[in-house]
């Protein structure tokens, strides 16, 4: 067993699978961010509907229509008759929200990856980590109702891989956000440097 009192201990290096899971993260938000599959139905032939967080597409064939998610609620709006029940207005913000925030998670966490490579302590009060931490978690809760109050019902379309994708980019930047966290922040001096990680 490691004694972590022992002279000469040093903390194993974790930097390069909190890099990794950062990156991949980053990857995986920006693909969700743009991607039109968030909702999507293709069992019509050569044709499919799909939804990204900010626009509806609609293709036949080769030609694709695209409408801004507000445009399309509002026409929803119009349409609806007093009987039925009308589209929620929490839709199109929520996806905004959920780009918005994917995209500021994707600059929170290449900024915590680029100083975990280049092994650089921030005297900061609020950290790179730490605004990437919290950008995610508005953004899974911003996605969830985006996926709640689609249009249309259950029915109409369903879950797509942006949404899958954009779900693993939460789950992996959060945990590359807190492997990072003890190699990018101060050096506590009153519990020296074994207590955030290695000295760099």
């Amino acid at each position: 067993m490691i004694d972590p009192n022992a002279p000469g201990y040093r903390p194993r290096d974790h930097r390069l699978l909190g890099i990794g899971l950062c990156l991949g993260a980053v990857v995986l938000f920006v693909y969700a961010s743009f991607s039109h599959r968030w909702l999507e139905n293709v069992n019509f032939g050569d044709s499919r509907i799909g939804f990204s967080l900010i626009a509806f597409e609609a293709c036949a064939s080769t030609k694709c229509q695209t409408t801004s998610t507000f445009a399309l609620i509002k026409e929803l709006k119009q349409r609806t008759s007093r009987r039925e029940e009308p589209p929620s207005g929490v839709f199109a913000p929520a996806g905004v929200t959920t780009m918005a925030l994917s995209l500021l998670s994707v600059l929170a966490l290449g900024f915590t990856a680029f100083l975990g490579w280049k092994k650089k302590r921030l005297g900061l009060k609020v950290l790179p980590h730490s605004i990437a931490l919290l950008s995610i978690m508005g953004a899974l809760i911003a996605g969830c109702l985006f996926i709640a109050k689609k249009p249309g019902g259950y029915a109409a379309v369903g879950v797509g891989p942006s949404f899958w994708a954009f779900a693993i980019a939460c789950v992996i930047g959060i945990a590359g956000a807190q492997v990072l966290s003890k190699y990018i922040r101060p050096i506590d001096p009153d519990l020296g440097p074994s207590a955030s990680g290695n000295a760099l």
